[in-house]
């Protein structure tokens, strides 16, 4: 072969090469989300051909997000193939970065939007009028659906027909590693109910309603919050009010999410414990994948939170 056959057949090879390498990256969906959660459950049905990338970590909170959404949301999601949001009014934010971005793929008519609460049975949908009165209420109901696993299953079909919608090409992969997702709940579920077993009847205070699918789930009963109405510093009065609650109902533990300060819960523990004569604890639970490092999927995070307030609760 003389050098000038070699070069050519180099050449050929290396254009080969680059258009492989093409091919392969425009497999990759681009998904942007305004929650680890949702991240977490894309990376699982899309796997390596899905880039999923969550605006906020784990420790934040993205219902109380009441800043500029950034440039650099904008820029990304104007790249996206596929957003996934909370709904239920928790990333009413998520507009701004929709009509900045101007990509009709992830705008709410577009083949790439998913509204991960459709289909979720909604809870503490305020009855009658509603206003600023009320606090940040929860307009459209309680939107922290995935802290019941049984929900995930919903969130994740969902999840899917967005990325069928974005990727048609790579449907089957999407629909086998969906099936796989859903097995794996399906086994999991049974076991966090025999973990949560202890966890029937338990009482404890809060400061958000943030766990109330969870209580629901597992049989905990939430005696009352720091937060008199949502988003609304409570007053001495209030404090006082939580604090006779937890005396008379026995509730000797408070939680809070990462996000929320322990102060108040802290003060409400020091009074119960003063007047009950028994500990009470304060506990910061991650309300979302990444809240804490144990929590590094959606499976770790169920786990984690039913292993950490058996734990706690334990006693009581």
């Amino acid at each position: 072969m003389n050098r000038a056959s070699r070069r050519l057949l180099t050449l050929l090879a290396l254009v080969a090469a680059l258009a492989t390498a093409g091919i392969a990256e425009a497999r990759i969906v681009k998904v942007v989300t305004s929650s680890t959660d949702f991240a977490s459950i894309a990376r699982e049905i899309g796997r390596d051909r899905v880039q999923a990338y969550s605006f906020f970590h784990g420790y934040q909170e993205p219902e109380i997000w009441v800043e500029d959404v950034f440039p650099s949301w904008i820029v990304r999601t104007s790249q996206a193939d596929a957003l996934l949001r909370i709904g239920l009014s928790a990333d009413i934010w998520m507009d701004t970065v929709i009509e900045g971005a101007q990509n009709p793929r992830v705008a709410p008519d577009g083949a790439g939007y998913v509204d991960g609460s459709r289909g979720i049975s909604v809870i503490e949908v305020p009855a009658g009028a509603t206003d600023r009165s009320l606090g940040e209420i929860h307009i459209q109901g309680n939107p922290h659906y995935l802290l019941d696993p049984v929900n995930a299953k919903i969130v994740a079909d969902n999840i899917l027909q967005g990325l069928e919608r974005a990727a048609p090409d790579d449907a089957e992969f999407f629909r086998k590693n969906a099936r796989d997702f859903r097995a794996r709940l399906d086994a999991a579920l049974p076991r966090w109910e025999q973990a949560a077993r202890g966890l029937r009847g338990k009482k404890l205070a809060a400061y958000h309603k943030t766990w109330s699918y969870l209580a629901r789930r597992y049989g905990l009963v939430v005696v009352g919050y720091c937060e008199p109405k949502p988003g609304i510093e409570p007053s001495p009065a209030d404090v006082r009010r939580l604090t006779d609650t937890m005396a008379r109902e026995g509730a000797r533990l408070i939680i809070h999410a990462p996000v929320e300060s322990p102060r108040i819960p802290e003060a409400v523990a020091r009074e119960v414990q003063r007047r009950a004569g028994q500990p009470v604890k304060v506990m910061k639970l991650p309300a979302h994948v990444g809240g804490v490092p144990e929590a590094k999927d959606y499976f770790a995070l169920i786990d984690y939170l039913i292993a950490t307030l058996s734990e706690s609760l334990a006693g009581t």
